[in-house]
């Protein structure tokens, strides 16, 4: 793995740079891309352009807006083809690009990868990597960059890395010793946490409460000793309905859906990944999502899929598949519970 500072040499080596990230970039991709742009700017004073492909998520905006933010980024179409280093923030396939895809495919363009995802096969060989899967979210690492850089982190860059990690350690609730001591460091630079708490918790509204109680209806339920599996579909909404059936007594879940592709979001509890010594990411969803024509991964308990437009209960065919080979391994046999 790349050492903070060869990567602050790679910066200033650089004629031309872009940043990019995940598609409807979260606020951990979305400001960890945006401080990283700081940072090269006030080393080396450069500007980098920022890509965030098929725009970003609403909470994403509504922290830009809270903080009167103008940023200039793309969300179509690219400034140019023939950038000579290009960062990839926070994304755990070359899918999760879109279009901007294409930024990474000449032959002499250096790439490096920023992230705390498992490391999808593609980025393995074509990127250097600055990667560490235990980080409970991107921004973590790119403050650790900041600090090695030796450049100065202002209260605006402190605050907008405290929403990403609050954002997705989902307020600490899953978090390492660095995390809380990173956030530290940054809440003694933002000197606020109420109002920066404030602006990730968004009134779930009414078409968010519906996916969440249709995947409820439309649960096919398993058991495996003494873990239960719960196995759905939604029109949108997945990671919360998938969050809502751990909710409810699930031990791990996976919801299923289809627009154009096929994507499927699976939750675990901690319990259920540290017992079993599973890896959701690394383990099911990388398979899942090569068994569906395209590809997966993700953390330990929280992770994602997407492939082919094929049938949805061909997909909960190959989830139970998976399943049953893992629990088969740890001697517990996988069967379905009757409604």
């Amino acid at each position: 793995m790349l050492k903070n500072k060869e990567i602050c040499d790679i910066i200033c080596a650089a004629k031309s740079i872009a940043i990019v990230t995940h598609k409807n970039a979260d606020p951990d991709a979305f400001f960890s891309a945006y401080a990283l742009s700081r940072l090269i700017t006030i080393l080396c004073g450069k500007e980098a352009d920022l890509y965030f492909p098929e725009s970003i998520s609403a909470i994403t905006k509504r922290a830009i807006k809270n903080y009167s933010l103008k940023i200039n980024y793309l969300s179509k179409g690219v400034k140019k083809e023939n950038y000579d280093l290009v960062f990839i923030v926070d994304t755990g396939s070359p899918e999760q690009l879109g279009e901007y895809v294409k930024l990474i495919s000449r032959e002499n363009v250096k790439i490096v990868l920023i992230d705390h995802h498992f490391t999808h096969e593609f980025f393995l060989k074509k990127a250097l990597l600055y990667v560490d899967p235990e980080a409970k979210s991107t921004a973590e690492l790119i403050y650790l960059l900041f600090k090695e850089c030796n450049v100065k982190i202002t209260k605006n860059i402190a605050s907008l890395l405290l929403i990403a990690i609050l954002y997705d350690t989902r307020q600490f609730s899953i978090a390492r010793p660095l995390t809380f001591k990173v956030a530290s460091e940054l809440l003694e630079i933002a000197k606020e946490y109420r109002s920066l708490a404030s602006i990730i918790k968004i009134p779930m509204d009414i078409p968010e409460k519906v996916a969440r109680l249709k995947a409820s209806m439309r649960m096919d339920l398993y058991r495996a000793g003494e873990y239960l599996i719960a196995i759905t579909n939604v029109g949108a909404y997945e990671a919360s309905a998938a969050r809502a059936l751990l909710d409810l007594g699930a031990d791990v879940a996976f919801v299923i859906s289809e627009n154009k592709a096929i994507r499927v979001s699976a939750r675990a509890k901690h319990s259920f990944t540290k017992q079993l010594g599973v890896h959701l990411g690394k383990d099911v969803m990388v398979k899942l999502g090569k068994a569906m024509g395209g590809t997966g991964g993700g953390h330990d308990v929280a992770a994602g899929a997407e492939g082919k437009n094929i049938p949805i209960d061909y997909v909960k065919g190959l989830i139970v598949e998976i399943l049953s080979e893992i629990f088969r391994t740890k001697g517990l046999k996988l069967t379905a519970l009757k409604p």
